[in-house]
């Protein structure tokens, strides 16, 4: 299990590192077994004093067995963008969560944003998923203002496919990355995930 974890990890982060190459960046589950993850916020947070940032969409999964691995600004993001993203790791069936979300200014500048990475998206950067991998239309699990799905077509020598889902609610920008070998378990998980974020953001709209 622990050569697992540590694969995902990798891909993980290899995914963190490939995202913010691709035009969108460029541009402006479970844990042990128990109770079904529930999000959770990240700690205290600018939700309520009116300086709701990318930061404020990301859970924090590890109350429900995951383990943060990294969390912040992506390597290569300008300073006048708000993103963030977290990474975790799990023991289950769900190897690993990535997270980014990418705000922006205006729902119009967002839906323009959501475009340009979704069609990158469908078409990753090189070995972005691990030697020769590819990526198929997937079925979204939510539907957001703009959502996309997709997953890789072979799975790895444990059983592990990347689901990725692109949503976009309001300005925000939102890309969730499950590496999981059990389809049910990541999908409701992926769903899971979608809807706190998607609440959270009408909180503050």
């Amino acid at each position: 299990m622990r050569g697992n974890r540590r694969k995902a990890g990798r891909i993980a982060r290899l995914a963190a590192a490939a995202l913010v190459a691709l035009p969108l960046a460029a541009a402006c589950g479970d844990g042990p077994d128990g109770p079904d993850p529930t999000p959770t916020a990240s700690g205290e947070t600018n939700i309520t004093d009116g300086q709701f940032t990318a930061a404020d969409l990301i859970p924090d999964l590890q109350s429900d067995g995951f383990v943060k691995q990294e969390s912040g600004r992506p390597q290569g993001a300008t300073t006048d963008q708000d993103v963030h993203f977290a990474i975790f790791s799990g023991s289950g069936a769900v190897a690993a969560v990535r997270i980014e979300v990418n705000m922006q200014p205006a729902e119009d500048t967002a839906a323009a944003q959501f475009n340009t990475l979704a069609d990158a998206l469908r078409n990753p950067p090189p070995d972005l998923f691990g030697p020769n991998a590819t990526q198929a239309d997937g079925t979204p699990v939510h539907q957001a203002d703009q959502s996309r799905s997709y997953v890789t077509t072979r799975p790895d020598a444990q059983g592990n496919l990347v689901y990725t889902d692109a949503h976009r609610f309001d300005r925000a920008v939102v890309i969730i990355y499950v590496i999981a070998n059990d389809e049910a378990e990541g999908a409701e998980l992926r769903e899971q995930l979608a809807l706190w974020i998607e609440d959270q953001v009408a909180k503050n709209s």
